[in-house]
């Protein structure tokens, strides 16, 4: 076995080597300090885009990532990944634990025109806050991360547990996240994960929209406040025809708070959608155009800056997006092709976006 340009700095250089040699067939491997390049011939390798998923399942909890090139010359490159650590999932309790008091407490201020005063006000504001609004909304949240960490585990991706952000204004929580601890492996995988939050999230929020809608109607609030929050609803409530009629503007009844909570289950579930970025619709545009996802997320950021006319609020999805980059990385192979079933899965993303998506999501309030 011969091998040019010196000798790679690592002492498992030969386990690596063996590795690749027995699942892709090479003409001449490269060796240079900081990575192996592996040439092959594509007419030797009918095979090769699983032969290279089974490589990375492999090499990666070694430590190693491979990444596969297609362009002018065909090979694969591996790189060394310097071992990382991360926090313990104690973290992850913590942060939700104080997403899960933030909410509550929002959640009893929105229900405060529900309750009756009286002795036991607080205590039903607190319940309140936690069946109708705290409760339907963490749910929706975690079962949307729950969708990305099932499907990235099912391509063998390591995830985190999701992280809870807390914010004791507004809605209570700024979202939630996991963190992807591997590289994507293809364009299937990128397109899957991206869209398996979404998806779940909304396959929650839907049937919960019906039931408070329902209480919305049948709770009867006792007061009005003097400035309520008034929203846009989105085009999903208009096709099922399910706004009661004072909800929409001018507002004549404050919102129940298992209504809200459903509305920014929902309205979350359009912001990731947003194919910008780091966003699950930047993993989803990315997986289904290739490189040329890029003029859909800047076709995007430029409608984003137009709607900071209507919402001054996009400004700063937009500072977000620019900050982490329009330019979404690309996965560890690029070339092997989608299949009918996602691009089907395409489709239903669009669609969530299309029915989920308002320009001016919060009118007052």
């Amino acid at each position: 076995m011969e091998f040019r340009q010196g000798k790679i700095q690592n002492p498992d250089l030969t386990e690596v080597v063996d590795a690749v040699k027995r699942c892709i067939k090479t003409y001449d491997i490269v060796v240079t300090p900081l990575d192996l390049y592996f040439y092959y011939f594509p007419d030797e390798n009918p095979d090769l885009h699983e032969c290279f998923e089974s490589l990375r399942k492999e090499l990666v909890p070694k430590g190693y990532i491979p990444f596969l090139s297609e362009e002018t010359e065909k090979f694969i490159v591996i790189r060394h990944r310097p071992e990382e650590k991360y926090r313990s999932n104690k973290v992850n309790i913590i942060l939700f634990i104080l997403t899960l008091a933030s909410t509550i407490y929002v959640g009893s201020q929105f229900s405060l025109s529900f309750i009756r005063p009286g002795p036991l006000q607080d205590i039903d504001a607190i319940a309140y806050g936690f069946v109708f609004f705290s409760g339907p909304l963490l749910l929706i949240l975690g079962i949307h991360e729950i969708g990305h960490y099932i499907v990235a585990r099912r391509y063998s991706v390591k995830a985190s547990f999701p992280f809870f952000i807390p914010v004791p204004i507004s809605i209570g929580t700024f979202g939630a996240f996991i963190s992807l601890r591997d590289p994507i492996p293809n364009r299937k995988a990128m397109v899957e994960i991206g869209a398996a939050g979404p998806i779940f999230g909304f396959l929650v929020a839907l049937p919960l929209l019906f039931v408070a809608n329902y209480l919305q109607k049948i709770f009867i609030p006792v007061s009005i406040p003097t400035s309520p929050l008034v929203v846009e609803f989105p085009l999903i409530y208009h096709l099922f025809g399910i706004i009661p009629k004072t909800l929409i503007p001018p507002v004549t009844a404050p919102i129940f708070p298992m209504e809200l909570a459903v509305w920014v289950g929902m309205f979350a579930t359009a912001l990731n959608l947003i194919p910008i970025s780091q966003l699950d619709g930047g993993h989803v545009s990315r997986g289904m155009l290739g490189r040329r996802s890029y003029i859909v997320s800047y076709l995007f950021l430029g409608a984003m800056l137009y709607f900071t006319l209507e919402y001054t609020g996009w400004i700063i999805l937009v500072l977000l997006a620019v900050l982490m980059g329009l330019s979404h990385p690309p996965p560890l192979n690029d070339y092997e092709k989608l299949s009918k079933r996602d691009y089907a899965i395409g489709a239903c993303v669009l669609a969530m976006f299309i029915l989920t998506f308002t320009v001016k999501p919060i009118i007052s309030g």
